[in-house]
């Protein structure tokens, strides 16, 4: 995406002068104008709406981001998104709060949405925990004119004004279509989901289950394990599994804690190959893929999602109105080990 930064620096001139010459304004030499238009031009630069938001420069605008703990990768790559549209940002005038839990802890999440209520937020991006208690106070802070953004998980019942993530439900349903496939569409599976409460997790599980008993029916999902997003916790319960049931034939894993079931499965030496199944692209999860310890990826761009929120917040407090859509969503993208180098995972499009 090109930016008004990358015009000035082409044309080797101040932001100010590119957003004076693209917006028609006076004191700019025609000469200047001339050239920023070329190059504004040449590059199909489409000017987006922080234009206006230099009217708005002396207000002292702020937004805040709640993240899920950052012990998961996946989620510095949101940060990443977010510090991008916060360094944009600040040229007018508007300032980003990102604060990231310690843990999957609801009240510590209420208590981050009332410090940032507190700041003078006038909105927030948030991986939210769906919860009713969290529902509730969303909704209160939306009563009192702060902007909602939920991202990567949403809470649907509540009065957010739009949700940016990924196709859970069918990342979900490839999944189960890939691991029935691997397993010989026969044997026994585990799905293991961090926090009931987490709907994205939720939404993966509904999918791969409804795929499996819709399509495969010599496949059968053995059990369901909550690891609560830990490592240890899923080595326990995994190993555990293992050890109650000897036919286990493959893993299907909705989010964090993946180490833990390959530490599970090396220890349990089974008979034959346990094929696993894991979400998102993160320095680890390559490194089991390359190793043949994980047989897929589903994927998604956390930088994206990050991004796009914080991009959608932005407009929504400048302009005073709510988004055209309710509901972005990213792609499913599938990785093997084959097919790793060409990951998009940091590009916005």
């Amino acid at each position: 995406m090109v930016t008004m930064k990358d015009i000035a620096r082409l044309a080797k001139t101040s932001l100010g002068t590119v957003d004076r010459a693209l917006n028609n304004r006076p004191e700019v030499n025609e000469k200047t104008r001339k050239k920023i238009l070329q190059i504004a031009e040449s590059l199909n630069y489409t000017p987006n709406h922080l234009g206006k938001a230099l009217g708005l420069k002396k207000q002292n605008i702020k937004l805040g981001f709640i993240l899920e703990p950052t012990v998961n990768p996946y989620f510095l790559g949101i940060k990443q998104g977010i510090d991008q549209r916060s360094t944009e940002l600040e040229h007018y005038g508007i300032s980003t709060a990102t604060f990231a839990m310690n843990s999957y802890n609801e009240r510590e999440q209420i208590d981050l949405l009332d410090k940032l209520r507190d700041m003078g937020v006038s909105g927030i991006a948030i991986n939210v925990i769906n919860t009713p208690a969290v529902q509730k106070k969303i909704d209160a802070l939306v009563k009192k004119g702060i902007r909602i953004v939920t991202c990567n998980s949403d809470i649907t019942e509540s009065k957010r004004s739009c949700y940016v993530g990924f196709e859970n439900e069918r990342s979900g349903r490839v999944a189960a279509e890939i691991l029935a496939k691997l397993c010989g569409e026969r044997g026994k599976v585990v799905i293991g989901i961090g926090f009931k409460y987490l709907q994205a997790l939720m939404e993966r599980l509904k999918g791969f289950s409804e795929k499996i008993h819709e399509s495969y029916p010599h496949v059968a999902i053995e059990r369901i394990i909550e690891i609560e997003e830990n490592n240890k916790v899923a080595f326990e319960k995994a190993l555990n599994t293992l050890k109650s049931c000897t036919e286990i034939c493959g893993f299907y894993n909705t989010g964090f804690g993946v180490q833990g079931i390959i530490e599970a499965i090396k220890i349990s030496k089974p008979k034959k190959k346990i094929r696993v199944i894991c979400h998102d692209h993160t320095p680890q999860n390559e490194a089991y893929i390359k190793a043949g310890l994980v047989d897929v990826l589903i994927c998604q761009d956390p930088v994206k999602h990050g991004y796009m929120a914080m991009k959608l917040l932005s407009e929504m407090v400048i302009n005073n109105k709510e988004p055209e859509n309710k509901i972005y969503l990213t792609s499913v993208e599938i990785k093997f080990a084959e097919n790793l180098e060409t990951s998009s995972r940091n590009q916005l499009i």
